[in-house]
């Protein structure tokens, strides 16, 4: 195994190859790269054969400070006795930002645990307490088989949210491939648009937009409660120079930009990353459904993906407008054995509480707040 500390050191093409997946592509890791290199240390663990190929690939991050909506055990977790899980800067975190996912790939599934272990041996050696991969997809069967053999522990944290998409456009996709219920919702959240006379466009240049998108997202996260901001105007700057497959939706009033998308597609999925508007209009013409579902719905039947995912929160939103999920599970192993029983039982009853309170949000039965 091989670890690195820059991304120049692989091609887009062997990247595509190897991952299949947007969100571990060149374009969004050199983001991520260039985003968070200055708040963590970005890291790249890989291995090639003996022709150059690359054939085990996954990323990491020790982060230095705590940066907004990126995953901390500790938040997850709970201080543990003596604040045993509160010393988040000493976890290695295998997996990617902003869309929380976590990956291990290797052109031979059967590499995979080998391929685990190597890295928790780099993590005990660099002096780390912990690796920590914040957000399997339950559907990855042999990645979270490999995790439970290695010793790995697991809880429930969330629900990613998707709908699968079809048909030539939205008027089709939503006459054959929602039910009756949701297309109806999705219809009235279009005609109130519409009857708004706002307009929702492709915003091509994001140079001039940047700071207004900015002061929209920190707004947001003020709305939230959010102690800082996650994104600036030079983080929208810098995902529009090196992520080429990306959307931005816009709406306006006049010349005004009063609300946004911000989406990235490949390998036939389109994911919808980030939400703003401007916390002085009103929501009356359904601006966060209609620019942050409705138009990427649009933009990935156009694009021919076959998923749009949405992330989490907001679980009424989605689900009533038939949006499905598949479990997000974080795994952690610690090196201390101790240590690691301990958060073995801390995320046993986490595990339980988090699927309570994740249901009774889709349900309807608890407040939903992002």
């Amino acid at each position: 195994m091989r670890v690195t500390e820059s991304i120049e050191d692989f091609s887009e093409q062997e990247l595509d190859e190897i991952a299949a997946d947007c969100l571990f592509g060149k374009q969004y890791l050199s983001f991520v790269e260039e985003e968070h290199g200055t708040r963590a240390r970005v890291l790249y663990f890989y291995a090639r054969d003996s022709s150059g190929k690359l054939t085990e690939f996954t990323t990491g991050h020790v982060y230095r400070e705590s940066i907004p909506l990126t995953f901390h055990l500790d938040d997850f977790a709970g201080a543990g006795t003596a604040g045993t899980f509160a010393r988040w800067t000493s976890h290695l975190v295998l997996g990617v930002p902003v869309r929380l996912r976590s990956r291990v790939f290797a052109t031979r599934p059967s590499a995979i645990p080998a391929f685990l272990e190597e890295i928790v041996e780099w993590a005990g050696q660099a002096g780390l307490e912990a690796v920590v991969l914040p957000f399997v997809l339950g559907s990855d069967k042999n990645l979270c088989e490999s995790l439970t053999e290695a010793g790995f522990a697991s809880a429930f944290y969330e629900g990613d949210f998707y709908l699968p998409v079809s048909g030539g456009d939205i008027d089709e996709f939503l006459t054959a491939g929602l039910p009756r219920g949701p297309r109806k919702r999705f219809r009235n959240d279009i005609n109130h648009f519409e009857r708004s006379g706002l307009e929702a466009l492709e915003i091509a240049d994001l140079g001039p937009a940047a700071a207004v998108l900015a002061d929209q997202h920190r707004a947001l996260m003020e709305r939230y409660g959010r102690p800082a901001v996650e994104f600036t105007r030079e983080s929208f700057e810098r995902f529009e120079r090196l992520v080429r497959d990306r959307s931005f939706i816009g709406v306006r009033s006049g010349r005004d930009l009063i609300g946004y998308s911000m989406s990235m597609y490949g390998h036939g999925t389109l994911h919808v990353l980030r939400y703003g508007r401007d916390d002085d209009v009103s929501d009356d013409s359904r601006i966060y459904i209609n620019v942050g579902y409705v138009e990427p719905l649009k933009r990935a039947i156009e694009l021919g993906c076959e998923r749009v995912h949405f992330g989490k929160s907001a679980h009424r939103v989605k689900t009533l407008r038939g949006c499905q999920y598949e479990d997000g599970l974080v795994y952690a192993r610690f090196l201390n054995r101790g240590v690691h029983g301990e958060l073995a039982e801390t995320f046993s009853r986490l595990d339980r509480a988090n699927r309570e309170r994740f249901h009774a949000l889709v349900d309807g039965t608890q407040p939903d707040r992002p």
